[in-house]
This record gives C-alpha cells, structure tokens and sequence, in this order.
C-alpha cells in the first residue's frame, strides 16, 4: 500500500507513523534507518531513497524489489511491511535485524568457530531453499546481504538485483559484487539457482 505525508529533515523525521532513528546503512541509492512504528511500539528498518537523485529505472527495480518482497514470507528473509511515498523520498519499511550483518559481527568478534559457521550458513541455505522454490535467484549473496537476530537466527536481506528464474539471462550484465560473483554471471552466460549457491561458498571462504 503506498502512503503519502511530510518529511522533515535529520533524525527524528516522520514517514506516516514511522519514526526515524539513527542511521544505520547506506547504499548506491539510498540510506537505512532504524525506525519506530508508533502505532505499535514495533521496531524497523526504513530504507529511505531520494527520487530526485536515482534515474527511472533505478525507480522501476526498487519497485520491482518490493512486488519481490510482498510474496516472500519465511524465517530466514527479511520480513517486508510497508512502502511510503512522499514529494522526494521513497521508503521501503522492513523488519529490523537488531544485530546487523555477518561482515559486521567478524569485524566485531574475529573469525567465527566451524561450529557457529555450520549454524549460519545452515540458515542461509534453508533461506535460499525457500527462494529457490519460489522461482527466485537472489543474485547478490554475501556477508553484508546475510544479517542476524540477537538469537542467531540468519535472515537474508536486499533483493534489490533478485529475478525470477524464469527472466534470468544475461543480457542484464555482470549484476551482483565482484568477489561473490559466480563465473556463469561474470561471463554473462546468464544467472541460474546455482550461482547463488556459489556465493555462498565464497561467504564461508571469506
């Protein structure tokens, strides 16, 4: 559902009934807050993007990302909520995954045991399972994509460059990060469920 009101500038700003808090991410095209909904005392995550400063198609995939997100319902995905539209920003509202990435978490604690790892990764692919049976390729896997709860449960975020299987190809380019890309995509031989599996290799090797 799109919602429209007034935004004012800095932490503290309002999106509808979601108060945003300090900055905790930021991309290409857009920042992420922490959030509040004040209807509910929930918090969340606001992906917020300045619509002046992206071009149309980078609008089109955002908007493509959220159709993604609306269908996809399971434990280890970043559960979706909302979208809000106001004269200059679109925010995406999303689950908040209190304890950050997995790129996060070694920068913070070091090198995890074989054991953690084993739990963490068991997660992401029991994540992707699921993604893969909806016909999904998620494309861009890797340890700031794969956050987790103060519980250690794992969910896998930004589905900004996932495509159904079904218009997976090539002619999209080399989509995705570098050092977790799988050869078929850099080759733009066109991107299959496998590709993602190779990234996840590329996580427990990095």
């Amino acid at each position: 559902m799109i919602q429209y009101s007034i935004m004012k500038k800095g932490t503290g700003t309002k999106v509808s009934h979601y108060q945003l808090g300090k900055e905790i991410g930021k991309g290409g095209f857009g920042t992420v807050y922490q959030g509040m909904d004040t209807e509910t005392g929930r918090f969340v995550a606001v992906k917020q993007v300045n619509t002046a400063d992206v071009p149309k198609e980078t609008l089109e995939s955002i908007h493509i990302e959220i159709k993604l997100l609306k269908k996809l319902q399971h434990d280890n995905i970043v559960r979706y909520y909302d979208s809000i539209e106001t004269g200059k920003t679109f925010n995406i509202v999303l689950e908040f995954v209190e304890n950050g990435s997995l790129s996060d978490i070694i920068v913070k604690f070091g090198t995890f045991s074989e054991s953690l790892a084993v739990m963490y990764i068991s997660q992401v692919l029991h994540g992707l399972d699921y993604l893969h049976t909806q016909g999904v390729i998620h494309r861009d896997i890797k340890g700031a994509n794969i956050l987790t709860t103060k519980n250690g449960l794992v969910k896998l975020a930004d589905f900004g460059v996932a495509i159904g299987e079904d218009s997976a190809g090539g002619a999209d380019g080399a989509v995705g990060t570098p050092y977790w890309m799988a050869p078929e995509i850099i080759e733009l031989a066109g991107a299959t469920t496998k590709c993602d599996i190779w990234s996840v290799g590329c996580v427990v090797l990095s």
